[in-house]
C-alpha cells in the first residue's frame, strides 16, 4: 500500500529529516528523488514538497537545476548558529524562572537524576537524551512559541554533532555540574543568573562544536560553491563598505584549526 499522498507526505518528510539530523546522511550528500520516492513509496510531487520544507529548514539544498542534497555549513555559519542557540538557551532558562512550578521541577529533578546515574555508568546516549530533555522541558515551561520555533530549527542541525562529542572526564563531570547549578537557580527563579548560566553552558563548548563538526566532515572551512560565487561578487562592495567604516576585511575570517575535544558536553 502506498504511502500518505497529497502536497506533503509526512512519512517522506519526518523519515528524511531524521536520517539528516541523526548523521545517516551528511552535508552534501545528494539526494536522488527516483531513490527517495523508491524508499518512501511516494510519487515525485509530494517528495519534493518535502524537500521543499526540509530546504525551508536549512537542512536541505536545493539547486537551480532542482537537484536536492543535504545541506553543508560552513564555519562561519557553524559559528553564527551556535552563538544564536547560546541566546535562545539562556532566554529559555530566564522565561521559564517566570513560569515554572512545583510539578515541572519534580520532573526537571528526575530527569537530572537519571541523567546524573547515566553519567556514573558512562551510558553516552542515556545521558544525551536526558540532557535533551532538560533543555526541552525548560523551553516548554518558557511558553514562548517563537522562541520555540527557533530552537527547534537550529536544535535539529546541531543535534547530529552532539551525539558526536566525546567529552574528558573533567568535562563531562562539569556539565552534570552545571545542570544541577540550572536546578538550583530555577528553584529559586533566578532568571537573571540562569539566563547568564545557559548561555555560557554552550558558549563554553563552541570550539569543540566546531572542531567535532570539521573532524568528522560535517562543516566546511569556506563556502559551499554557490555560496562561494555569490560571495565573490558581493566583496569588494562589502570591503569598501568596511574600510569606509573604519573596519578592515581579515581574508582568513571563518577559518579554524581543529583542536582537541577537551570542554564539557550537554
Amino acid at each position: 500500500m502506498a504511502a500518505e499522498e497529497g502536497p506533503l507526505n509526512t512519512t517522506a518528510y519526518a523519515a528524511l529529516k531524521r536520517r539528516i539530523i541523526n548523521g545517516e546522511l551528511l552535508p552534501g550528500t545528494p539526494l536522488s528523488e527516483r531513490a527517495l520516492c523508491e524508499t518512501f513509496d511516494v510519487s515525485r510531487t509530494p517528495l519534493r514538497e518535502a524537500l521543499k520544507l526540509l530546504a525551508n529548514e536549512g537542512l536541505v539544498e536545493i539547486s537551480p537545476t532542482r537537484r536536492a542534497s543535504v545541506a553543508r555549513i560552513t564555519v562561519d555559519e557553524a559559528v553564527s548558529m551556535l552563538t544564536v542557540m547560546a541566546v535562545l538557551e539562556g532566554l529559555s532558562g530566564e522565561q521559564a524562572c517566570e513560569k515554572v512550578n512545583e510539578r515541572d521541577l519534580a520532573e526537571l529533578s528526575k530527569l537530572q537524576d537519571d541523567m546524573r546515574d547515566a553519567y556514573l555508568n558512562r551510558d553516552k546516549p542515556r545521558y544525551f537524551a536526558r540532557n535533551q530533555q532538560i533543555h526541552l522541558t525548560i523551553l516548554r515551561i518558557a511558553d514562548n512559541r517563537p522562541l520555540a520555533d527557533y530552537f527547534h530549527n537550529l536544535n535539529a542541525r546541531l543535534r547530529q554533532v552532539r551525539q558526536r562529542l566525546n567529552p574528558t572526564q573533567e568535562g563531562w563531570r562539569h556539565a552534570v555540574e552545571e545542570h544541577e547549578e540550572m536546578l538550583a537557580l530555577l528553584q529559586r527563579r533566578d532568571g537573571k543568573r540562569l539566563r547568564a548560566l545557559m548561555e555560557n553552558h554552550l558558549r563554553a563548548k563552541t570550539d569543540v562544536f566546531l572542531a567535532t563538526m570539521l573532524n568528522d566532515g560535517l562543516v566546511s572551512a569556506g563556502a559551499p560553491p554557490r555560496r562561494r560565487a555569490a560571495a565573490a561578487r558581493s566583496e569588494p562592495a562589502a570591503a569598501d563598505g568596511a574600510a569606509g567604516r573604519g573596519a578592515s576585511v581579515d581574508p582568513a575570517a571563518g577559518s579554524i584549526v581543529p583542536i582537541d575535544s577537551t570542554a564539557s558536553t550537554g
